[in-house]
C-alpha cells in the first residue's frame, strides 16, 4: 500500500513538474564527514499556487548517518504532499505523506526498518478575524522489519485525529488570546492523548508594559514492547507494557513601569511545574517544580550615570518516587551596577554581586545540605590616554564559603578568596592596522575551616594574548568603536582582506600549604601561535587560521571556510578542519636539518593523522 502511494506521487510529479512554474521552492544539502561519523541531510520545498485561493506544496527531507561506534547506521526520508483550496471562510487541505526509517547498529541482531504512509484531511474556519477553529483527521498505514524473524513483516494501522481553537481580541493598547488543542492517535501498538489549554494576555502603554502567558498540557500514552515469538509461533508480538503520563503547568508574567523618563522597574514571574506517572512502573515517578521571582531597577541618575539593580530568588524541587533522592534547591541573587561615562568614551564600571545557594535533601535526615555564599566585586577601567591608544583594567575579587551541614561531609567545609587582574591596551595605526594586547593575573587560595589533615591550596594563572590586525575594509569601521569611529577612514571596498596574527601564553599552577608557604605541586604551560586570513569579494569570502600549540601538550589544527551567496540568497558554504593532538608519528622539524624532503614527508605524516573533517551546505532559493 505505502509503496504504491509513492509510486503515484513521483509519477505525478515526474509529469506535472515541467509544466509547474515555481513560486516558491528550496533546496537545502548539507554533508559532514569526519573520522568517526559521516552525516549527509537534504530539504526540499516547493510552493505552487495554480489558481486563486489554490496552494500545492511538496516538501522531502532526508538523511542518512553513519558512525564508527558499534557500526551505527540511520537512513530516514520523508515525503510530503499537501494541496491547500481558500473558499471564503474556509480552508481546505488534503495532505499525504511517506516516511522511511532505517537502523543498524552491533547492538541489535537485525536492523530495525519502518515504513509509514498517511493521508488526511484539515479544515480550518474562521468566522471572524480573531477566531479559528481547525480539525484534522488521518489514516496512518505502517510496516516495519521483525527484528526477531528475518524477512517477516510486521503491520499495524490506524488514525490521528485533532481539533485546536485560537481565539484573540485586541483593545486599543492591549490583546488577550485563549487556545485549545486535542489530539489522539490510536494505532495497534501505538497511543496518546495529547490536550492543552493556554491563555496569553499583553498590555502596553504609556508608563506600564504587561505580559502574561499561561500554559497547561497534559499527555497519555501507551508504551508497548516488542517480544520474541514463543513455541510454535512464526511472529513477534507488541505487548502493552505500561501508561505514562505528563501534565505539565507554566506561567510566565512581567510588569514594566515607567514613572520616570530616567526610570524603569520591571517585575518577572516565571513558574512551571511538570508531573510524570506510570501506571505500572512507579519508581520511575517523578515532579518537577520551578519558581523565579526577579525584580529589576534602573535609574540614570544623570545622562552619563546609570544605576542598575536585580534581585532574584529561584526554588526549584525534584520530587522523585524514592523520597531519598529528592532535591530542593534554592538560589538568592542581589547585583547592584554603576556604569559612568565620565568623559567621551572614558568610563567606570563597579558591579558588586552576592549569591547565595542552598540545596537540602529533606527526606535523607539533610545529611547532604550545602549551601554556597559568593561575593564578587568587579571593578573596570576605560580611557582613551590618546585618541588612538584606547587602554582598560579589570580588577575582580571574589569570596565564597561552601559549607556542608551534616558532620558527615563538613571536612570539605572551605573558604576560597579570588584575585583577578586584566589589563588591555588596543593602538590603532592609521585606519588599517591595530595592536591588540590583553593580560590576565588570577590567584585563588581555598582554606578549609577544620583542621582535618586536608592541606590547603592555591590556583595561579597566569596569560597574555597578542594581536596584530591588518584590515583594509577599513578596521576602523569593522570594530564599531565609537572614538575611533570620529577618525577620518577610507570609505569600504568591493574586495577586502584581513589578517591577524596572534600569540598567547598561558601557565597553571596547582599548590599545597605547607607550614607558611606555598608547595608547588603541578603546572602547565601553552604556547599558542595563530595566523587569521579573510578575503571578502563581494558576496563571496575564503578564509583560513592555521593555529598550533605547544608546551605540556601539543595541537595543530586548520580551519578553511568559504561562502558565496548568491541569486535569491541561496548560499554554498565549505568548511575544512583538520585537528591534530598526537604527534608521536610525526618527525619534528627543526631550522637546523630543515629540507624539502623533510617538510612534504612532514606534511604527509600530519594528513596521516589528522582528524578531517568536513561540511558543505548548499542552499537554493528560487
Amino acid at each position: 500500500m505505502q509503496k504504491r502511494i509513492l509510486f503515484c506521487l513521483v509519477i505525478v510529479w515526474l509529469i506535472y513538474s515541467p509544466f509547474l512554474a515555481a513560486q516558491t521552492q528550496g533546496l537545502d544539502w548539507t554533508i559532514y564527514s569526519s573520522q568517526q561519523a559521516l552525516s549527509i541531510e537534504n530539504y526540499m520545498q516547493y510552493k505552487y499556487f495554480p489558481t486563486a485561493g489554490t496552494n500545492l506544496i511538496i516538501s522531502s527531507k532526508s538523511n542518512l548517518e553513519n558512525r564508527l561506534n558499534f557500526n551505527q547506521e540511520a537512513k530516514n526520508a520523508d515525503l510530503n504532499v499537501g494541496f491547500q483550496i481558500a473558499r471564503k471562510k474556509f480552508l481546505h487541505t488534503l495532505s499525504s505523506g511517506y516516511l522511511t526509517f532505517y537502523d543498524a547498529s552491533d547492538l541489535e541482531p537485525s536492523a530495525y526498518v519502518n515504513k509509514t504512509a498517511t493521508l488526511g484531511y484539515q479544515i480550518n474556519y474562521t468566522p471572524v478575524e480573531s477566531l479559528n477553529i481547525g480539525i484534522f483527521s488521518k489514516g496512518i498505514f505502517r510496516n516495519e522489519q521483525d527484528r526477531y524473524v528475518s524477512g517477516n513483516l510486521l503491520s499495524s494501522e490506524g488514525y490521528w485525529i485533532g481539533s485546536d481553537i485560537h481565539y484573540a481580541t485586541y483593545f486599543s493598547n492591549s490583546i488577550a488570546g485563549i487556545g485549545t488543542t486535542g489530539e489522539r492517535k490510536k494505532m495497534d501498538w501505538e497511543s496518546f492523548d495529547f490536550a492543552q489549554v493556554n491563555a496569553n494576555y499583553n498590555f502596553y502603554g504609556n508608563y506600564l508594559n504587561v505580559d502574561c502567558l499561561a500554559n497547561y498540557s497534559y499527555r497519555s500514552e501507551d508504551i508497548y514492547i516488542l517480544t520474541a515469538p514463543r513455541q510454535n509461533e512464526n511472529r513477534s508480538n507488541y505487548s502493552l507494557s505500561d501508561n505514562q503520563l505528563r501534565r505539565n503547568l507554566t506561567f510566565a508574567g512581567s510588569v514594566q513601569y515607567y514613572p520616570d523618563d530616567n526610570v524603569q522597574i520591571q517585575l518577572r514571574d516565571d513558574y512551571s511545574q511538570r508531573k510524570t506517572s506510570y501506571s505500572q512502573n512507579e519508581i520511575r515517578n517523578s515532579t518537577d517544580y520551578y519558581n523565579l521571582a526577579q525584580l529589576q531597577f534602573d535609574y540614570q541618575l544623570f545622562p552619563s550615570l546609570v544605576w542598575q539593580n536585580n534581585l532574584r530568588h529561584t526554588y526549584a524541587i525534584k520530587d522523585y518516587y524514592y523520597g531519598l533522592n529528592t532535591r530542593h534547591t534554592e538560589n538568592r541573587h542581589f547585583g547592584s551596577r554603576v556604569n559612568w561615562e565620565y568623559s567621551d568614551g572614558d568610563s567606570l564600571i563597579v558591579d558588586y554581586a552576592i549569591d547565595l545557594q542552598i540545596i537540602k535533601f529533606p527526606e535523607d535526615n539533610n545529611q547532604w545540605d550545602n549551601d554556597l555564599l559568593s561575593h564578587n566585586l568587579l571593578w573596570g577601567w576605560k580611557h582613551y590616554w590618546h585618541e588612538r591608544i584606547l587602554l582598560g583594567n579589570w580588577f575582580g575579587y571574589g569570596f565564597s564559603k561552601d559549607v556542608y551541614l551534616d558532620s558527615l561531609l563538613s571536612a570539605n567545609n572551605k573558604r576560597i578568596n579570588s584575585w583577578t587582574l586584566s589589563p588591555q591596551c588596543n593602538i590603532l595605526l592609521g585606519d588599517r592596522l591595530a595592536f591588540f594586547q590583553v593580560y590576565k593575573i588570577r590567584a585563588d587560595y581555598s582554606n578549609y575551616i577544620y583542621k582535618t589533615g586536608k592541606s590547603n591550596t592555591l590556583y595561579r594563572q597566569l596569560s597574555y594574548q597578542y594581536d596584530l590586525v591588518f584590515d583594509t575594509y577599513p578596521l576602523i569601521a569593522r570594530s564599531l568603536d565609537p572614538r575611533w569611529l570620529k577618525l577620518p577612514f577610507r570609505n569600504s571596498p568591493d574586495n577586502a582582506f584581513m589578517i591577524d596574527l596572534g600569540f598567547a601564553y598561558e601557565e597553571n599552577q596547582y599548590a599545597q600549604k605547607r607550614k607558611e608557604f606555598y608547595e608547588l605541586q603541578t603546572k602547565n604551560r601553552r604556547w599558542t601561535a595563530n595566523i587569521d586570513f579573510r578575503y571578502d569579494i563581494r558576496t563571496f569570502y575564503f578564509s583560513f587560521s592555521p593555529q598550533y600549540s605547544w608546551g605540556t601538550w601539543q595541537e595543530l589544527t586548520f580551519n578553511l571556510n568559504s561562502a558565496w551567496l548568491f541569486n535569491n540568497n541561496s548560499l554554498l558554504e565549505f568548511k575544512l578542519s583538520p585537528f591534530i593532538d598526537d604527534f608521536e608519528e610525526i618527525e619534528p622539524l627543526s631550522l637546523h636539518n630543515f629540507s624539502i624532503n623533510k617538510f612534504f614527508r612532514c606534511v604527509k605524516q600530519c594528513s596521516e593523522s589528522a582528524d578531517w573533517r568536513l561540511s558543505t551546505t548548499l542552499k537554493l532559493r528560487f
